[in-house]
C-alpha cells in the first residue's frame, strides 16, 4: 500500500519528499499550510484484472482477421443466385419492359419495328411481357432488397454493432 497526495493543481501522485514540498508552494495553498495537513492518505487499490479469454475467441481477433474468416466461410458455402445489386437492376429493366409492352399493345405499334400488329405473334408476345413482367420485377425487387439486408446485417456483425 502506498500513500497518495491529492491536490487540485497536481492531481493524485505518490507522496515523496519533493511532492510534499510542492503541495505547500503551488496554487492557493501557499499561505503557510503544512504539507501534512494537505496530504490525503488514499490507499491505492490493486488493479482489477480482466478475466482470461480463450485464445480462439472471436472477441480478441482484429477486424481484418474476422473479415478474412468470413470471406473463407462464404467461399465454402458458395453464393447462389445473383448479387443483390443486379437483382435490383434487372427488376427495374423488367418493370420498364412490362410498361413498354402495355403501351405498345394499346397503341398498336410494331415490336422493335420487326413484328407488325397484323402478325399472329404480335399480341401474344406483348401480352406475355406485359403480364409476366410485373410479377417478375416484384420478385427480383424483393430478392434484391432481402439480399441487401442480409449483407448489411453481416457487415454489422463484422463491425461489432450486432
Amino acid at each position: 500500500m502506498q500513500a497518495l497526495v491529492a491536490s487540485p493543481r497536481i492531481g493524485v501522485r505518490p507522496v515523496t519528499s519533493r511532492n510534499a514540498a510542492m503541495c505547500v508552494t503551488i496554487g492557493r495553498f501557499s499561505s503557510g499550510v503544512s504539507a501534512r495537513s494537505l496530504q490525503t492518505q488514499v490507499r491505492a487499490q490493486p488493479e482489477q484484472k480482466t478475466p482470461p479469454t480463450v485464445p480462439g475467441s472471436e472477441d480478441e481477433l482484429p477486424p481484418w482477421v474476422r473479415r478474412e474468416k468470413e470471406r473463407e466461410l462464404q467461399a465454402k458455402d458458395g453464393v447462389s443466385g445473383l448479387p443483390w445489386g443486379l437483382c435490383l437492376l434487372f427488376s427495374v429493366f423488367t418493370a420498364i419492359a412490362a410498361v413498354g409492352s402495355i403501351f405498345e399493345f394499346v397503341d398498336r405499334n410494331a415490336i422493335f419495328g420487326v413484328i407488325q400488329p397484323d402478325s399472329p405473334l404480335w399480341a401474344p408476345i406483348l401480352l406475355f411481357f406485359g403480364v409476366t413482367g410485373f410479377p417478375t420485377a416484384g420478385y427480383l425487387f424483393i430478392k434484391g432488397v432481402n439480399g441487401f439486408n442480409e449483407e448489411a446485417e453481416r457487415q454489422d456483425k463484422l463491425d461489432g454493432y450486432l
